[in-house]
């Protein structure tokens, strides 16, 4: 059996585990959709500041980058996306407000979704496993879900509607229905 998809690097799961115990209360993004109905939110990128404080009480902060990449099988035609995730140094802009938006708005990114602080205290790695037919499999991570100490959560996963999309959620009833086809692949940060 031909097994298609992607699941992410372990060395990306290593990034993503530095997010654990830091804060996070913005996303950025290009070409923002929504549906203010459910509180999804979608884009082609979305760029999630995260901040904690060094051993000497000092503000640092990093990026998530987090995008999918769209595939095709040439044979059969069967289509599967891979998430992509990178953490990265945030841009440190210096000059006054007008220049921080023109250098911000020339990197493409120009929409702001503010939500209450979240701590990130577990990160639930989401994956589809599909069987077609006796000649192909498609496995895939297809999901990033952030819980807080207080059970909050937030869902960051590939839009399956529109090709090149992923998307934000908050809303609590909507991420459990959108999650329960899925399977809990990996486990980053507080287990207990």
């Amino acid at each position: 059996m031909k097994k298609l998809g992607e699941y992410i690097k372990d060395n990306k799961l290593k990034e993503l585990n530095t997010l654990i115990n830091k804060r996070i209360w913005l996303i950025k993004c290009l070409n923002l959709g929504a549906n203010l109905k459910e509180n999804i939110y979608t884009a082609n990128l979305f760029e999630i500041p995260f901040f904690w404080k060094n051993e000497l009480g000092i503000e640092e902060s990093k990026k998530l980058e987090f995008k999918y990449e769209w595939n095709e099988e040439e044979e059969t035609l069967l289509d599967y996306y891979n998430l992509k995730i990178k953490v990265l140094k945030r841009e440190e802009f210096v000059g006054t407000f007008e220049n921080i938006l023109e250098q911000t708005s020339k990197n493409g990114i120009n929409s702001n979704i503010t939500f209450p602080e979240f701590i990130i205290s577990k990160i639930l790695i989401l994956s589809r496993e599909q069987i077609i037919d006796e000649q192909f499999e498609i496995n895939h991570d297809e999901g990033i879900l952030l819980i807080d100490k207080e059970g909050n959560k937030i869902l960051l996963s590939a839009e399956i509607k529109c090709t090149g999309q992923v998307e934000f959620i908050n809303n609590l009833s909507v991420i459990e229905n959108r999650i329960k086809e899925l399977k809990i692949r990996k486990t980053l940060g507080n287990t207990v």
